[in-house]
């Protein structure tokens, strides 16, 4: 399940390419490591209402595109989109790929404790600098040492 193609609402494409999440439309792509997606949501569709895909990433945001009716498609860190009830198994999917990103690539090795320690430091100087909080380092923390 490599590859995901989830068509949304006014123009917008999102679709995967191995690690990484590429926000397509017709004049342009904007690729995202999965790796830098921390936070992953989607509501999905209920009646006449449209699903809603929200993620935010690492970097910080640079513009935004108006969408019509107040709704703003953020083009830095939290992005957003909507979707139709027919594409829902498709964004089901996609969730699922991009949530499981880290458990897929996250493979245990022996003997790779300094790997291990040089994450950790990488972690932490997130924490320091503000990018990511406190329990999503804790988090972090424990799914690398295994507890």
């Amino acid at each position: 399940m490599d590859n995901i193609t989830l068509s949304c609402m006014n123009g917008f494409t999102l679709r995967t390419e191995g690690d990484n999440l590429v926000i397509a439309t017709r004049k342009s792509e904007e690729i995202i490591p999965i790796s830098k997606i921390q936070s992953f949501t989607m509501k999905e569709p209920k009646g006449l209402s449209y699903g809603h895909i929200v993620f935010k990433t690492a970097q910080a945001a640079t513009a935004g595109i108006g969408l019509g009716l107040g709704v703003v498609a953020a083009l830095g860190s939290e992005k957003s989109f909507f979707y139709t009830k027919s594409d829902m198994y498709t964004a089901r999917d996609l969730k699922e790929y991009i949530t499981g990103y880290e458990s897929r690539k996250s493979v245990p090795s022996s003997g790779s404790s300094s790997g291990s320690a040089d994450e950790l430091r990488a972690l932490k100087s997130l924490l320091d600098d503000g990018i990511i909080t406190q329990a999503e380092f804790d988090a972090k923390k424990r799914q690398i040492l295994g507890l």
